[in-house]
C-alpha cells in the first residue's frame, strides 16, 4: 500500500471526480462465483441526472431573485426567501464542502467517496420542488400539469429502479445477453463471465 502510491499504476476502479457527476463509473462489489450474478455500485441514473438538474435549477432560481431583489423586485415574500436560503445553504453547501476537495486531492479516488455530496444533492430536491410548485406556478392549469410531470417523473424512477435491480442486489442471474442490456454507458464495468 505505501509504494503503490508511488508507482504509476491505477487501480481498475479508481475515477476523477468529474466522472462522479455524469455516474460514467461503476464499481464491481461482488460476482458469484458460479452464475453471472453480481451486485454493482450504481445508483438510479433518474435520481442521479434529477439531482444534478436539482442543483442547477436551484442555482439558476437563486441568482434571478437575487438580481430581481438588488432592483428592489421581491418576487416572493421574506419567509420564501429565508427558506430558500437555508436550503442552498445547507443542500448545496453540503454538497459543495463534500464534493469539491477531491479536486485538491492526490489519493486514488473512487465513486463511493462521491455519496455524501450526492445525498446533499437529493435532499435538494423536495424542497425545490415545493418552491415551484408553490411559487412560480400562479394558475391551476400550470400547477396541475407540473403534478402530472412530477408523476411522469417518478414513475421513471420506479421504472429504471425496476430494470437496474438485478444488478444492484445481485438477483437473479441473468444471461450475458440481459446483463449487456443493463449497461447504460461504454464505462460501466458489468461483469460478464465467459462461458
Amino acid at each position: 500500500m505505501l509504494t503503490l502510491r508511488t508507482e504509476n499504476t491505477e487501480h481498475k476502479y479508481s475515477s476523477s471526480p468529474l466522472d462522479w457527476i455524469t455516474m460514467d463509473t461503476s464499481i464491481a462489489y461482488w460476482l458469484h462465483p458460479r452464475t453471472t450474478a453480481q451486485i454493482q455500485l450504481l445508483g438510479n441514473p433518474v435520481i442521479w441526472y434529477s439531482a444534478n438538474a436539482a442543483s442547477l435549477i436551484y442555482s439558476v432560481l437563486f441568482i434571478f431573485y437575487l438580481l430581481r431583489q438588488r432592483r428592489a423586485v421581491y418576487d416572493i415574500p421574506t419567509g420564501s426567501w429565508l427558506t430558500l436560503c437555508l436550503t442552498g445553504v445547507l443542500f448545496l453547501g453540503g454538497w459543495a464542502v463534500n464534493y469539491l476537495p477531491f479536486f485538491l486531492m492526490e489519493k486514488t479516488l473512487f465513486l463511493y467517496h462521491y455519496l455524501p455530496a450526492l445525498t446533499c444533492q437529493i435532499l435538494l430536491i423536495p424542497p425545490l420542488i415545493e418552491h415551484i410548485h408553490q411559487h412560480l406556478f400562479r394558475s391551476e392549469a400550470l400547477k396541475n400539469t407540473f403534478s402530472a410531470l412530477l408523476l411522469v417523473w417518478g414513475f421513471s424512477l420506479y421504472v429504471t429502479y425496476r430494470r437496474i435491480c438485478p444488478i444492484t442486489y445481485g438477483d437473479p442471474a441473468l444471461s450475458p445477453a440481459e446483463l449487456q442490456s443493463l449497461r447504460w454507458k461504454d464505462s460501466w464495468d458489468i461483469l460478464i463471465r465467459k462461458q
